[in-house]
């Protein structure tokens, strides 16, 4: 049993909420919309991964880097760590990427005009 991988996602997921602290992108740009896009997201990847666990799709492999510590057979903690920091990242980097398509458009009329 390690915490390598577990503590490789918070560390991702802290590494995330300072870029998103730095330039206020969702947690930090309004909180309740973000939690509440997060835990649904996180909702609906939760319910496809027991669809997945309850037809014998996924089944939890063999690794060193994990806990061995399953909420649910089959389903290891890390993996409803993964999936709310997939929902978390993904919110922050379309926020992103909407924030810098915006920034581009703006330079670009500045500069033709």
């Amino acid at each position: 049993m390690t915490l390598v991988y577990l503590g490789v996602l918070l560390l991702s997921a802290i590494g995330t909420g300072l870029l998103d602290l730095r330039w206020r992108l969702a947690l930090f740009r309004d909180a309740p919309r973000t939690a509440i896009a997060v835990l649904g997201t996180a909702a609906v990847l939760l319910l496809i991964d027991l669809a997945g666990i309850a037809t014998g799709n996924f089944k939890l492999g063999a690794s060193p880097w994990m806990t061995g510590f399953e909420l649910l057979p089959h389903l290891p903690i890390e993996e409803l760590v993964f999936i709310t920091f997939l929902a978390y990242v993904s919110l922050v980097a379309y926020a992103g990427a909407e924030r810098l398509l915006a920034w581009r458009r703006a330079r670009t009329a500045e500069r033709s005009a």
